[in-house]
Parts: C-alpha cells; structure tokens; sequence
C-alpha cells in the first residue's frame, strides 16, 4: 500500500473539542508562514571496548515534541486564551479597550494548563461539523503546553507575526506523547 501525498497546509486546533478550542489558520486567526510540528526520539548506544565506539544496541531514553504556530494576526481574547501567564483585562468604563497582561507564575508547574494540540490538512479541515471534519491525517500532541517566546518585527512592508510555540509533555494516561491519524480510535474486541 502506497502512502498519502500531502501537500497542502494544516489548520492547527488548539483544546479540540474542549472548552478553550481554537482554530489557528483560518481567516479569523491567520497564520503567516506556516505551522511546524515536531516529534524525536532521543538514543543512548552503550558501547564495549571490543568493538571500540560501536554501539552494540540503542537504549531509548527519552522523547521530544515541538510545535510553532506563526500566528498572523493581533489577538488579545486568544493570546489570552492560549497562554496561562495571560490575563486579558477589559476596561469597566470603555468595554473596547482591552489589554492582555502577562507575566508570573513562576515555579509554578504548568501540568493543568496542558492541552491537546491537533495539526489538520487544510483539505480536510470543516468549519461546519462538529468534529471540524476528517481526523484521518490528524498530528495531536496528547499534552501540549504553550510558551511565549515572541520576537516581532515591526518593518515597513513585513507582515507582523506572533510565533506561539508548543512544547509537547508525557500523557500520563497513556505514557504518549503524539498521535498520528484519528486519535478517537480505540481498540476493540471484535473479530
């Protein structure tokens, strides 16, 4: 069986189907320069002077999962919405100023702010479904944590861009960190 050829880009949901769910690529939320997701396995080679520095096997020692959503546009309710540091406050006497405020919570575990983080083909992505459409080629990071790291550009002829980056963490329920397809899959005890 031969694999499917993509091409096309991703819309990227932040919390699918939870209370915070946020579509980043869409005309509401754009993106400039793509969304990037990745996911490595880090090895150890135990080695054995008869064989100098040959590894003699690979001892899997851990795992990582990254993620940037380049974020095209200025969007307080969201930033406020994604980052836990973030408070958006809303002026009591003039409701169309607002400001998101950011900073603290240090030494403070970030574990209840973690969310899944689902890259879907663009192709495939539905606006109108409930489920947002076919999660068949979905990429979901089980646990993902966000973290400000914002380097913006103010240039004449350069669009701005927010980069909002994801660090993916250990479901502690399954022990994974990343799925690959439709993560409402469960295995079954039929024939």
């Amino acid at each position: 069986m031969s694999g499917i050829l993509q091409y096309d880009e991703a819309v990227v949901i932040w919390d699918l189907g939870g209370a915070d769910e946020l579509v980043l690529g869409t005309s509401e939320i754009p993106t400039k320069g793509g969304a990037t997701a990745s996911y490595t396995e880090e090895f150890w080679g135990p080695t054995y002077d008869q064989f100098g520095n040959t590894p003699v096997d690979q001892v899997k020692v851990g795992e990582a999962a990254q993620a940037t959503v380049n974020v095209g546009a200025f969007l307080l309710e969201e930033f406020a919405k994604i980052f836990p540091a973030a408070e958006l406050v809303t002026d009591g006497s003039d409701p169309t100023k607002k400001v998101v405020r950011s900073g603290g919570k240090i030494g403070e575990s970030m574990l209840q702010y973690a969310k899944t983080l689902t890259f879907r083909p663009r192709t495939l992505f539905d606006p109108n479904d409930p489920d947002l459409g076919d999660a068949s080629q979905d990429v979901t990071f089980l646990k993902a944590l966000p973290r400000a790291n914002f380097s913006i550009t103010f240039a004449p002829q350069t669009e701005r861009v927010y980069p909002v980056e994801f660090v993916g963490i250990v479901d502690r329920t399954t022990g994974k960190i990343v799925a690959f397809g439709d993560n409402s899959a469960v295995a079954g005890g039929g024939n």
